[in-house]
């Protein structure tokens, strides 16, 4: 898979497993971005926390590189609004912290459907990162090309893993160590275990 080409990565993984490390790692690729970062573990960026300083801000850079942390002060109600920044800036990664919040078959907006499904025609990349699996819109996963799934032990996540990506992916769990993950990819029989 070429690095310019633009897909949907998702990072699973329990609070300390190393997700937002690798997660940063995989953002170091890109030089427009935005994190939404709810839980405020980012800085490598312009770090902003409200629309009326972004918006502004947002409208003088998205033509050039830019790398831009939000953090959001009303995470879900805000989230939209962002979502229409990305739809609208395209060629761009856009990193979702705690995507789970977001994306329920119940709140998926507009906006961030489009990003979800059709973002790769606007050179979108989206990386979601989430402690929990279960309960996220299978809209998501169906589009992921790959993700990142640290050491699991939750049964209602295993069992979500192993109705989306299969038994042979779930068997791999019980030999992790900390902060190495399974690394699953679309159209690859091939596991990757990586590390964060």
């Amino acid at each position: 898979m070429s690095k310019s080409e633009k897909i949907i990565e998702l990072i699973f993984g329990k609070r300390g497993s190393g997700k937002s490390h690798l997660a940063q790692k995989l953002m170091a690729g890109h030089r427009r971005y935005l994190i939404y970062d709810t839980l405020g573990e980012y800085k490598d960026g312009i770090v902003i926390q409200n629309l009326q300083e972004l918006k502004p801000f947002w409208h003088k850079v998205y033509r050039r590189n830019f790398r831009i942390v939000y953090q959001p002060l009303k995470p879900v109600q805000e989230f939209e609004s962002i979502c229409e920044l990305v739809w609208e800036c395209e060629n761009m990664a856009f990193l979702v912290e705690e995507i789970d919040c977001f994306c329920s078959s119940l709140s998926l907006g507009d906006s961030f459907q489009s990003v979800i499904q059709r973002g790769r025609h606007r050179d979108i990349s989206l990386i979601g990162v989430t402690q929990r699996p279960h309960g996220i819109a299978r809209l998501i996963t169906s589009q992921a090309k790959q993700m990142y799934i640290f050491n699991t032990t939750e049964p209602r996540d295993i069992e979500y893993f192993r109705q989306v990506l299969g038994e042979n992916v779930v068997q791999k769990f019980a030999d992790l160590k900390q902060y190495e993950f399974v690394k699953w990819q679309d159209g690859n029989e091939q596991l990757e275990i990586g590390r964060a």
